[in-house]
């Protein structure tokens, strides 16, 4: 089995190379490669059962989150994932985002600012919920 990625059809522009030095949290080429497979797996299995049921509000996304405390770094590397989708990222709530989608399938790039984190980790505590961090 092939392991490479395909060309991403629908992705134009997007470059192959995505500088994963440049971010904080990129999974390097071979676990890249081994994560795309994956998916790639997973869909041939459904295709070879297609007596196992798919919703129709079924949704694959896969999203990528920058690993830093510094929000300017955070919103910095959704930035740069926006300029090589050629996309503008937007506050979506509490969170600064980035997406390219396909149909029912979408990347993203989400950044979460610290103050959001702090409270959400302060609410865990307050609810007695083990800290996920």
């Amino acid at each position: 089995m092939n392991h490479e990625p395909d060309e991403n059809q629908s992705g134009e522009g997007l470059e192959q190379d995505m500088g994963e030095e440049r971010f904080t949290d990129a999974a390097g080429p071979a676990l890249r490669r081994y994560i795309i497979a994956d998916m790639r797996a997973l869909a041939a299995f459904l295709e070879r059962h297609p007596e196992l049921p798919i919703s129709a509000y079924t949704s694959v996304e896969i999203t990528y989150f920058p690993l830093t405390d510094d929000d300017s770094v955070a919103t910095g590397e959704v930035a740069e994932v926006g300029a090589r989708l050629h996309r503008i990222p937007t506050w979506d709530g509490e969170h600064y985002v980035v997406e390219h989608g396909v149909g029912a399938a979408r990347y993203r790039a989400v950044a979460i600012p610290e103050r959001v984190r702090a409270r959400y980790r302060s609410w865990l505590t307050g609810t007695g919920h083990p800290r996920p961090d």
